[in-house]
């Protein structure tokens, strides 16, 4: 989270059955561009971010992989937020 905090983006810390909770907080904000949140936390409220990605325009929510999710270890967060948004970092 170091790193993201020396950019300037704030971080929130949530459990799995805070989730939904955080993230309508963090939805709450004006300055939310852009959301990243890990596969465990996005699992249980897919509706909710598909709902945000097709109808708040301003907003993308974007999964990223957890630190023990060994899927997704190969890329980097970049090429998530590059992938979500069409362009080329």
């Amino acid at each position: 989270m170091s790193s993201f905090r020396l950019s300037g983006v704030e971080g929130v810390v949530a459990l799995p059955d805070q989730a939904a909770i955080k993230l309508e907080e963090i939805m709450g904000k004006a300055d939310a561009g852009i959301i990243m949140l890990t596969s465990d936390l996005a699992l249980n409220i897919q509706e909710r971010i598909t709902a945000i990605n097709l109808n708040v325009p301003e907003t993308v929510v974007i999964e990223i992989p957890g630190i023990d999710d060994t899927k997704g270890l190969n890329r980097s967060v970049m090429s998530y937020v590059s992938e979500a948004l069409g362009i080329s970092l």
